[in-house]
């Protein structure tokens, strides 16, 4: 049986009219039938079709940029975009992730190179692989935006917006210049080639920085017709607050300088001083040399004097891992030289453990009152051995942390984002 518009339209005015409502039912039907008609144009208007392109995406992720990639694909997913990730895999594929397209760049094992040479030579012969797939992708439907997230892998979306005139943004997660003067003398090695790749940048439509400070660099070193600041968001499905029960201090972070590494023999070494205390450390890495693997020998000479409280875990770990090992510490630390936001701390603070962190890049402005900035590592080490000897002040700041990283949501993350998108879309 068919209903026309206008047997609808009575049916609907009999209902109502019993309501309260006689009288107005013909500006109430006209209301619902224009809120209807909005709904249908939203629906049948073509999705935005956007390319994040990240070198590291896939779990485990060695970087706090897949983990933030991962979460800005999914959200804008949510937001009826369609979604293209191009990053790094161990094959060339292309798979459909929960509605996500994900283009994985097979990587290429160069022989008789070292780790540092032998990742920038990959990071350029991704970039050339990328081209190939994104025109591939864009001849079915043009992208919208195409959206980079670390500055060693641009020239990609550089190339394709000079050809295709696509828009192009990218966020800066570090400004790389800054941040590998933070590294041991092998990354050094590249810092002239770094610092070219990155300058492409100026010819970005719209930049976005994680934090304040990373911001105000800005101007130093680059010429950008637009920019925001849009933080890292956290995932709270998946982070969230949890009773302390051990007496155990966490660190997160690459195997590197600019983490903080070179800190952690001494931080363990005072840390074992207090009775009944443990330390955890996730800090994965490929292959290091040089001072590097000094340090690396210095940490396992540790876990030798230390076999029950020294826990060293030196490969990528899913974030149900990771989960777990927030909520089994009483203390997070973040010792790093460098650190434009600090992803981890987040999550740390998500799960209620308070933060000692330095006055370094963004960690104030992550921190803000609910955890403890010191001046260097001497500070930190006295401050962990209070909390360990101090619960109560544990739960006290940790409280106030999981209450701050509330802020951090990345649904209304995702929305500032999708309004720059538009606005540099025009």
């Amino acid at each position: 049986m068919r209903y026309s518009t206008k047997n609808t339209k009575k049916a609907y005015t009999e209902v109502i009219t019993p309501c309260s409502v006689l009288g107005h039912s013909e500006v109430f039907f006209q209301k619902i039938s224009k809120s209807f008609l909005n709904l249908i144009a939203v629906l049948s208007k073509p999705k935005l079709k956007v390319a994040l392109i990240s070198y590291y995406y896939q779990k485990p992720s060695i970087s706090g940029v897949g983990v933030h990639v991962r979460n800005l694909a999914k959200h804008l997913t949510n937001h009826n975009c369609e979604v293209h990730i191009f990053c790094s895999g161990h094959d060339d594929s292309i798979y459909n992730e929960h509605g996500i397209i994900v283009h994985t760049i097979g990587r290429v094992l160069i022989p008789a190179m070292n780790g540092v040479s032998k990742k920038r030579l990959e990071y350029d012969l991704f970039e050339s692989e990328v081209v190939k797939e994104i025109i591939r992708e864009n001849s079915k439907r043009n992208f919208d935006i195409i959206h980079t997230h670390q500055g060693a892998v641009i020239k990609a979306a550089f190339i394709i917006k000079k050809i295709y005139g696509i828009k192009w943004i990218h966020t800066f997660h570090a400004i790389e210049k800054l941040r590998i003067k933070k590294l041991g003398k092998e990354e050094k090695h590249f810092q002239d080639l770094i610092s070219w790749v990155e300058h492409t940048v100026n010819y970005s439509d719209g930049a976005i920085f994680v934090s304040k400070s990373l911001l105000e660099e800005c101007p130093k070193h680059y010429k950008l017709k637009s920019k925001i600041i849009v933080p890292n968001g956290i995932d709270f499905e998946m982070f969230n607050y949890h009773p302390i029960m051990t007496k155990n201090v966490l660190y997160v972070g690459r195997f590197s300088k600019e983490k903080g590494i070179h800190s952690l023999p001494k931080i363990i070494s005072s840390i074992m001083s207090i009775d009944n205390s443990t330390f955890t450390a996730v800090c994965p890495y490929n292959a290091l040399e040089g001072e590097l693997k000094r340090i690396r020998e210095h940490i396992s000479r540790l876990e030798k004097k230390y076999p029950d409280r020294l826990k060293i875990i030196d490969r990528p770990q899913d974030p149900e891992i990771l989960k777990n090992l927030y909520k089994n510490c009483q203390v997070y630390i973040q010792p790093s030289k460098y650190e434009s936001f600090g992803l981890c701390i987040l999550e740390a603070m998500a799960t209620g453990r308070p933060v000692v962190a330095p006055k370094v890049g963004g960690i104030p402005e992550v921190i803000g009152d609910s955890g403890f900035i010191v001046k260097n590592t001497e500070e930190l080490i006295y401050k962990v051995k209070a909390l360990l000897n101090d619960k109560e002040e544990c739960v006290r700041v940790g409280k106030l942390a999981n209450k701050r990283a509330q802020n951090f949501d990345w649904d209304a993350i995702t929305r500032q984002i999708l309004t720059y998108y538009t606005e540099i879309k025009k």
